[in-house]
């Protein structure tokens, strides 16, 4: 029998495999500890973002296919980039939904699982931790989040539109993480709202707009602090509150980097994991008593 909790394939994407070191070194901790094995897929490709659908609406949706060609048969998908999941689950729509294209990409790529299940990350955490109480599986090194005041964002590329966001998931496993963790979960308005990432090269000022707002609203909540699973989002959060020369900008964590110091890693052995942020978490952390 295996030791696993959870098994499943893995898509890393562009921006996770080439960067975010700070949120890709503690991910490979958290799944390591929550007795998590995921394989990246063999021979993927791109997901088809920005500029593939900008071009050509089809182009995402035949670079899906051939990434849904490297599945294998009865494993879940865990893929931990909003914006790719995004296109992973439209190209998914379009394979379901029409018979023509799904015949299409079969006749040039082969099999297409598509009704593989698609996770995002914070979803893979939620289902295994969720197992982990079924199972009573313990984390003896386990440090609550306590008197962490968190504003959880998700941007919007992982829940718009609606219909491509699993059924089978919870619309709030951010939120109910963080409270399992031990960290205070503020109520604010903006957990969806646009980070403005795509729009920021051209016109910085409408991001910066979009940013005060966000991270004003964080704030006047009562959060310390915001958390995300996007890194586009945590990078333009960041940027944006220091070119705007806001007072008093709120750090930015990845949610790997809670779920790592949550399940017993010392915050102040990973200074490569706080080093790239454009606002020092490490007060904050120092505040709360997660130091060490």
């Amino acid at each position: 029998m295996s030791n696993y909790l959870m098994e499943a394939s893995y898509f890393p994407g562009c921006t996770m495999k080439t960067g975010v070191e700070e949120s890709n070194k503690p991910m490979e901790i958290v799944l390591s500890k929550l007795k998590v094995n995921l394989e990246e897929l063999n021979d993927w490709n791109c997901c088809g973002s920005s500029s593939g659908h900008a071009m050509n609406h089809e182009i995402p949706v035949a670079m899906g296919a051939r990434n849904f060609s490297r599945v294998p048969i009865g494993k879940p998908v865990v893929i931990p980039c909003p914006n790719c999941f995004r296109n992973w689950a439209t190209a998914k729509h379009h394979l379901e939904t029409e018979p023509e294209t799904r015949k299409k990409y079969e006749d040039a790529f082969g099999r297409l699982p598509v009704d593989a299940q698609l996770l995002n990350i914070y979803d893979l955490y939620y289902q295994v931790m969720e197992k982990a109480k079924t199972d009573a599986v313990e984390f003896p090194n386990a440090i609550p989040l306590k008197g962490l005041k968190v504003a959880v964002y998700y941007g919007c590329s992982a829940m718009y539109p609606k219909d491509l966001r699993p059924t089978d998931q919870p619309r709030d496993s951010v939120e109910r993480l963080m409270k399992n963790l031990g960290a205070e979960v503020v109520v604010w308005p903006w957990p969806h709202k646009c980070c403005s990432a795509f729009v920021s090269a051209v016109y910085p000022e409408i991001a910066e707009e979009f940013i005060t707002q966000i991270v004003g609203g964080a704030a006047q909540a009562g959060a310390e602090c915001l958390v995300t699973t996007c890194a586009m989002c945590q990078m333009n959060v960041e940027m944006r509150i220091k070119s705007s020369n806001m007072a008093n900008g709120l750090p930015i964590f990845h949610l790997n980097q809670l779920m790592a110091v949550y399940l017993g890693e010392k915050p102040s052995a990973h200074q490569d994991w706080w080093k790239f942020h454009l606002i020092d978490p490490v007060p904050l952390l120092k505040k709360v008593g997660l130091w060490e």
